[in-house]
C-alpha cells in the first residue's frame, strides 16, 4: 500500500463516493476506481460495498479507518515539521552581544520574529566580546554582537561605525553649545568604560591633540550606567549611537541633554557569524534585518 492509497481510502469513508473523493484528491474517478480495486486486490478483501447509491465500509474498513487516520494524522505533522524546518523554526535561534545592543534594539527586531514564529525559541545571552567570538565559532551561538574582532577568519563579520554623542546634564554651563569639544569641557570629570575601549584611547587622544587635561575620574561597564553619573551631575560621558537610540525612545533622562561631540569619536560594532556552517533560515532573515536597522540608524 501507499500514501495516495490511504488517502483515497479516507476520503471514501468521509464522502461514501469515489466521484467525490477523487475530486478532493484530484484524481480522475477512472484512475481513482482503479486505484480502489488495486488496495483491495493488496488487502485481499473488500472494503466497501455498494448500497442506495453509496459506497458502505466493510467492517474491515470501519477497524482500518481509525489507524489510517493516525498514519495520515502523522504526515500531516511530518509535513508541518518540514514547513517549520523551512523557517528555522525546529530549534532556538541563538544570539550572543555585548550590552548595549540587547537594551531595545535587538529585542524590539526580535518580538517581529516571536510573533510571525510563534513555536520558534529564542535564547539572547550578554558575553564579551572574547566570550562571543568563540560562541559563534564553536556553534554555540548562530549570529553576535562585538565590538572588536578577534580571529576574523573563524567568523563572517560586517562593521558598523556608530558615532558617540556626548552625554551632559541640562544645568552644566556647556550644555547650551551645539556641539561639544575636549575646550569646552577642559577638566571635567568623565564617565567612561575601561581604558582598554577604543572610545575611552580615542577621547583621551582628542584631549591630548590639544594639550587639555583629560579627567576620567569614573570608569563604569555600560552606557547606561554612566548615564545615572550623569544624572546625579558627576560628569559628562560619551553614549553610542544605539545606547542613544534606546534612551531617547524610552525617554528615561529627563535631566540629560545630548550633543555632538568634534573630533568625532566612533564606536565600532560588527555583526558576526560562524564561517563553518550554514545559518538557518530564521537567522539568514534576521541577520538582514539588524542589517538594515543598523544602516537605517547610521542614516537618522
Amino acid at each position: 500500500m501507499n500514501l495516495k492509497q490511504l488517502q483515497l481510502f479516507h476520503e471514501i469513508m468521509v464522502t461514501g463516493k469515489i466521484s467525490q473523493a477523487a475530486d478532493r484528491l484530484s484524481f480522475s474517478q477512472p484512475a481513482a476506481s482503479k486505484m480502489l480495486a488495486n488496495f483491495e486486490t493488496t488487502l485481499g478483501y473488500q472494503l466497501f460495498f455498494r448500497a442506495n447509491g453509496r459506497l458502505n465500509p466493510t467492517a474491515q474498513a470501519s477497524y482500518l479507518h481509525r489507524e489510517t487516520l493516525r498514519v495520515l494524522n502523522s504526515v500531516k505533522r511530518l509535513e508541518d515539521s518540514f514547513d517549520k524546518a523551512r523557517f528555522g523554526q525546529f530549534n532556538k535561534l541563538t544570539i550572543a552581544s555585548i550590552f548595549a545592543p540587547t537594551h531595545s534594539f535587538l529585542p524590539k527586531i526580535l518580538s517581529h520574529y516571536y510573533q510571525q514564529y510563534p513555536e520558534l525559541k529564542i535564547s539572547i545571552q550578554v558575553l564579551s566580546s572574547s566570550q562571543i567570538c568563540d560562541g559563534v565559532a564553536s556553534g554555540q551561538f548562530e549570529l553576535g554582537f562585538v565590538d572588536k574582532s578577534y580571529n576574523a577568519t573563524r567568523y563572517e563579520s560586517q562593521e558598523f561605525i556608530l558615532p558617540c554623542y556626548c552625554a551632559i546634564h541640562k544645568k552644566h554651563p556647556a550644555a547650551h553649545h551645539a556641539i561639544l569639544t575636549p575646550a569646552l569641557l577642559e577638566n571635567e570629570n568623565w564617565i567612561t568604560l575601561s581604558p582598554a575601549t577604543q572610545t575611552y584611547q580615542a577621547l583621551q587622544a582628542s584631549y591630548q591633540a590639544a594639550e587639555l587635561n583629560f579627567n576620567p575620574r569614573i570608569e563604569v561597564n555600560g552606557s547606561l550606567n554612566a548615564l545615572a553619573f550623569v544624572a546625579e551631575q558627576c560628569g559628562v560621558t560619551l553614549i553610542d549611537g544605539i545606547s542613544l537610540q534606546h534612551v531617547q525612545a524610552s525617554q528615561t533622562q529627563h535631566d540629560i541633554v545630548f550633543r555632538p561631540f568634534r573630533p568625532i569619536i566612533s564606536e565600532s560594532i560588527q555583526l558576526i557569524s560562524a564561517t563553518n556552517r550554514p545559518l538557518s533560515n530564521a537567522a539568514v532573515a534576521l541577520k538582514a534585518e539588524i542589517i538594515e536597522q543598523l544602516k537605517a540608524l547610521l542614516s537618522s
